[in-house]
């Protein structure tokens, strides 16, 4: 019973010393300073004075004589008025930024579908092939491997054209007018070369019929697969001896 009235005593003192330690640590101190508000009065407003004169005087003149004409509030009003100067010119960037964002967006529905190769390939491509199949007839016409050549070129360069359209980024009726133009041009082409053609076969004395062409060339190449087995049979007999 004693210990336990010594030790509730004990407690009671401690809490008694230490009161006023905890009172003074709450405690908030404000010590005003003439000096240092004339600072921030200037800087903010550029009203008031600074003090001491004596350590303005002697260490801080050029700073005191144009500190109240530079400070804050002074540069915010100049700010805000030269803003709202250019709110207008922002305004109107804005609307035409905006009428161009519309534009693009269908344009890029416009130039990214590839709507004018649906309604041209159909004749565009039988255009391409009619032309690539009459420049397989050059040779067996007579004509000469130049000749060939070269037309095999001009076809390559249509095909080209067709392929770098297609993945090109331009309007529907942009796309539309190259494809007629390469469909026309390659009409135009097959016209000369068949006209050629004709000149190949008068010269040599023949009239070829498309059949007759594609006889002609089952025989070619039935003859050189006959050219070829022989070929190997004997290299096949060379060998075993």
């Amino acid at each position: 019973m004693k210990t336990q009235r010594k030790t509730t005593a004990a407690v009671m003192m401690t809490a008694i010393l230490l009161s006023p330690v905890a009172a003074t640590a709450q405690e908030v101190t404000y010590n005003h300073d003439e000096s240092v508000m004339n600072q921030c009065t200037i800087q903010e407003t550029g009203s008031g004075s600074f003090t001491p004169d004596f350590y303005y005087d002697a260490l801080h003149k050029d700073y005191r004589n144009w500190a109240s004409t530079e400070n804050k509030l002074a540069i915010r009003t100049m700010t805000a008025a030269y803003m709202k100067v250019q709110e207008p010119y922002a305004e109107a960037i804005e609307e035409d930024l905006k009428e161009r964002a519309k534009t693009e967006a269908l344009n890029l529905t416009d130039r990214e579908a590839d709507a004018a190769w649906l309604l041209e390939s159909g004749k565009v491509t039988e255009a391409l092939n009619t032309f690539k199949t009459d420049i397989e007839k050059i040779t067996l016409c007579g004509g000469s491997t130049e000749t060939y050549e070269k037309y095999v070129e001009q076809y390559n360069m249509l095909m080209s054209g067709v392929n770098y359209l297609r993945s090109s980024y331009c309007p529907n009726a942009q796309r539309q007018e190259q494809y007629i133009a390469i469909y026309q041009d390659a009409k135009k082409r097959d016209r000369k070369l068949r006209s050629l053609l004709a000149s190949f076969k008068r010269r040599l004395g023949i009239e070829w019929t498309e059949g007759d062409v594609s006889r002609k060339s089952g025989v070619v190449r039935e003859n050189s697969e006959r050219g070829i087995a022989r070929w190997k049979i004997a290299a096949t007999g060379a060998s075993s001896k």
